[in-house]
């Protein structure tokens, strides 16, 4: 063992080196043929030292190691294992230039296990005890430095990219130590972090050669750079799904609790002049989101559900509360006509709050929570005045938006300013890391987004399942809804505008209309880019149920301002008489019920009217992102020019549509009706492509219950995705189990004639199922005709009587398409046209009347056809349409 260094020669070589950069360190093996270094260990009189960095390399880990085994020690231990990691990580940096130190540190499979072992024993050490604890301002962050080095460590000797960096750390067989370890480390940097934010600046202890604010952020960068380092692992697909299974921080909640903690960080009057500070944790904050969001979305396992069956639903809810207070503070701050600019980058705090509250509201536990409590939210944002509302949530040129950035951490810099805090006798100025700006998101993508989530989250409230909801679930958000339009908008948002900024309340009721108009025709020019079909139905539903309820909740308010107007008020006060929906009789409760899996409506010619009115860009001068007018904030907008009593005019007649201005916007129509033929998949996690789902119907036929197998659901995930867009365990699950809900639901419904693949949701198969290939055209009196005149001699709009066989009407309809393809059908080559039947003849009927051409994406019956489209919408020979 003559080769080896004494413990007491590494011990003097690491104080002595660390302080030495690389590029010193780089001149000085330079120098020296040998592979040598000669150095100063610092002490007054003592010779140079000459020592072998190849021996010292492949010492340095298990020495370091051995030392934080053995050592009591604590003060001077954790200074010394920093100033170890330090001297390694450089060494790290020198392999490009040193093949010979290459070799050693990245060739050797032996010391990179060693290193690997290094950082999981500090992650477990430093991580072990997660009961609060005080500790003075030096162990805190030295502590918190020391395990942002330690993990960024691992980009030197592995890989600075992170997806090498899982696929070696699920390699190893403690990978789930180090992940159980690795959190609960961040987790106390976040606890200490919290001490320190909570102490005030006089009672700092003066043992830093920094100000307290200099301190503090410091412990901030050092807290972001843990955090920044786990959610860069979490990204990847394999990393999360395995954190997800992790029992003691999912199914325990560890996760959660370290995002209770982050989200919890306070900030003091003491700090609140320190942008620095308070830019730092507001990234904490958006990163610890994101991270919670990509759990949520873990593949293999369904994070909440894990976390209700070990009883830490609390917990959750928790974290729903923080989430539903960022949500509204945001908000709060959009509203806001000149939001202060920020020095530093605060990270997509409402975007990610968003995010989650998305998949909390789609959750059957927190949807009620969220129905109470962020519909006032949203009752508070739609008393906003008109223009005001357009350029927060109807334009693509905001005022203001958040930045995102990932911090440039430097281990040298980082540990070396801590180690000379300590031992500092003046004031030393804290490191300032480079701050990469992660915009990925152009200004108008980020509106979209923000608009689109909160459609998504409107939807998932409003849409009424009857598997997952109770019966007092059924329009418990559009009555709560309109309950918060009467309550002040500043004791809901956070004080930020004067109440005068808001509608009246005498005159709230034309307003909201017209910004949910607003809203409705903005959310279609995101379609499909960043809003789902049929969320966007969902939102048609709603708008079309609240304007009776809110003439009923305003009637009364509206005839004292025409009272007050005397004479010259407006004479609309017959139509605001006008009896309002009940949503609580059968009716309006069966009108309501609007599925996830169709969110088609019963609204029938009524739904379509309303469809084509929002589409009409000249109704009302309606400002979107398509009227660039829109970013002209606090303009003088349409509810100002509209007489307060005229509520039925400003939205009701958006409902009516002429017959001419039907036939103008039918090109509109067609466009809109094949979008969402195309896109009728399961609501929100639609992925899945025509071919996979036509996979997975073939596979169904030998295996018809597959859902309760789920080693055949891993199976056929990855066939599928190998297939097309990726699709997981869980997403490919959830589609099993609605495609049997929706065959149940036929079966009870319609008896047996329906077939049984019909899904509702799976692809056109014209060699399958599309009953009109095997059908022959009948010889009938009208087929010379029919030659004569073709679908040429038949227009978009035009009013036609469709007969059958023998020539009996069948009913009366419109033209709504007469070339193309519709459903794999080729219209020109089979004389066909597409027609929305407005009527049917009495002697048939209505549901049980099959159709032709019938499959199992348009329906097979008359009935079928109107729950898929909300509308009667069938193809017809052109020999039998008159």
């Amino acid at each position: 063992m003559s080769g080896l260094l004494e413990p007491n020669q590494v011990v003097a070589a690491v104080k002595g080196l660390h302080w030495r950069t690389s590029l010193e360190i780089h001149k000085l093996l330079k120098d020296n043929e040998d592979f040598c270094i000669t150095y100063n260990d610092g002490e007054e009189g003592a010779e140079p030292e000459k020592i072998d960095v190849e021996k010292l390399v492949g010492m340095l880990p298990l020495h370091l190691l051995s030392v934080f085994i053995s050592s009591d020690e604590e003060d001077g231990k954790l200074r010394y294992l920093l100033s170890g990691i330090r001297l390694l990580n450089t060494f790290c940096d020198l392999t490009s230039r040193h093949p010979r130190l290459d070799q050693v540190l990245l060739d050797d499979v032996v010391l990179t296990a060693q290193m690997l072992d290094l950082v999981i024993f500090t992650m477990v050490a430093l991580g072990g005890n997660r009961k609060e604890s005080w500790k003075s301002d030096y162990d805190s962050l030295i502590e918190a430095t020391m395990v942002a080095s330690t993990l960024h460590l691992m980009h030197g000797f592995i890989s600075p990219n992170s997806q090498d960096l899982v696929i070696v750390l699920l390699a190893h067989p403690k990978v789930d130590v180090f992940i159980d370890a690795a959190f609960g480390a961040v987790h106390n940097v976040v606890r200490s972090l919290r001490a320190k934010l909570l102490h005030r600046q006089a009672d700092q202890p003066k043992k830093l050669g920094a100000n307290s604010v200099g301190a503090v952020n410091a412990h901030c960068q050092q807290a972001e750079a843990t955090l920044q380092f786990l959610h860069s692992l979490c990204q990847h697909k394999l990393f999360r799904d395995r954190v997800a299974k992790n029992q003691e921080l999912c199914g325990k909640g560890g996760v959660l609790m370290l995002a209770q903690s982050i989200l919890s960080l306070y900030i003091t009057p003491e700090w609140v002049g320190a942008a620095v500070i308070i830019a730092s944790i507001s990234r904490i904050n958006a990163k610890a989101l994101s991270l919670l969001h990509h759990l949520f979305e873990a593949e293999s396992v369904s994070f909440l559900d894990e976390v209700e069956r070990s009883g830490s639903l609390h917990l959750a809810q928790t974290v729903a509360s923080k989430v539903l207070e960022l949500m509204r503070l945001g908000l709060s701050r959009a509203s806001k006509a000149s939001p202060p600019p920020h020095e530093y980058p605060m990270g997509f705090v409402l975007l990610n709050a968003m995010r989650l509250a998305d998949v909390f509201s789609d959750d059957s536990h927190f949807r009620r929570f969220f129905t109470k409590h962020f519909t006032m939210v949203l009752s508070a944002v739609f008393c906003l005045p008109h223009g005001d509302f357009l350029s927060m949530l109807c334009s693509s040129d905001l005022s203001s938006r958040e930045d995102d950035a990932t911090l440039d951490y430097d281990l040298f810099t980082s540990s070396g300013w801590v180690l000379s805090a300590f031992s500092s006798p003046g004031e030393l100025a804290v490191p300032q890391f480079k701050l990469n700006f992660q915009n990925n998101l152009t200004m108008s993508s980020y509106a979209h987004q923000r608009t689109s989530l909160i459609v998504k989250i409107m939807a998932n409230l409003h849409c009424f399942v009857p598997e997952v909801c109770t019966e007092d679930d059924r329009n418990r958000f559009i009555q709560t809804f309109v309950s918060g339009l009467r309550k002040d908008p500043t004791s809901i948002l956070v004080n930020l505008l004067p109440s005068s900024t808001y509608t009246p309340e005498a005159q709230r009721g034309t307003s909201v209309c017209k910004n949910i108009s607003s809203l409705l025709h903005h959310a279609e020019f995101l379609i499909p880019n960043a809003l789902n079909v049929e969320d966007l139905m969902i939102l048609r539903v709603f708008c079309q149920q609240l304007e009776p309820l809110i003439r009923s909740e305003f009637e009364e308010s509206q005839a004292e301002v025409k009272d007050n107007q005397g004479a010259g008020g407006s004479s609309s006060g017959k139509q605001l008489g006008k009896e309002p929906l009940n949503l609580n009789n059968d009716e309006a409760s069966e009108d309501s019920d609007v599925r996830a899996e169709g969110a088609a409506t019963k609204q029938g010619v009524n739904n379509e009217e309303m469809e084509t009115a929002e589409r009409s860009k000249e109704s009302d001068n309606l400002e979107t992102s398509g009227s660039e007018t829109s970013s002209n904030r606090g303009g003088k907008g349409l509810v100002d020019q509209a007489e307060d009593g005229d509520l039925a005019r400003t939205f009701t007649k958006r409902l009516k549509v002429s017959a001419s201005s039907r036939e103008a916007k039918e090109d509109e129509r067609a466009e809109a009706s094949l979008l969402l033929e195309k896109q009728r998949t399961k609501r929100k996690r639609s992925i899945m492509s025509d071919d996979q789902m036509a996979m997975m119907e073939k596979a169904l036929v030998d295996e018809p219950d597959m859902q309760r197998n789920s080693a055949w659901i891993r199976t056929w995930a990855d066939k599928l995705s190998l297939q097309g867009p990726e699709v997981t365990s869980a997403q490919l699950k959830n589609w099993l189990n609605n495609r049997k809900a929706k065959l149940a639901r036929a079966a009870s419904k319609q008896g047996p004639s329906r077939d049984n693949n019909s899904s509702g949701d799976l692809p056109e198969s014209p060699g399958d199922e599309n009953t009109w290939q095997q059908q022959q055209k009948p010889t009938t009196p009208f087929a010379d005709k029919a030659s004569a005149s073709s679908s040429e001699g038949l227009k978009r709009g035009q009013q036609v009587m469709l007969v059958d066989e023998r020539g009996v009407e069948v009913g009366k309809g419109t033209v709504l398409k007469t070339d193309g393809e519709w459903y794999g059908l080729s219209l020109e080559t089979r004389q066909v046209c597409v027609v929305d039947v407005m009527e049917l003849s009495g002697l048939y009927d209505y549901s049980k009347m099959s159709i032709p051409y019938g499959s199992d994406d348009v329906g097979r019956t008359f009935g079928e056809a109107n729950s898929r489209f909300g509308v009667m919408r069938v193809a017809w020979d052109v020999s039998k349409l008159q």
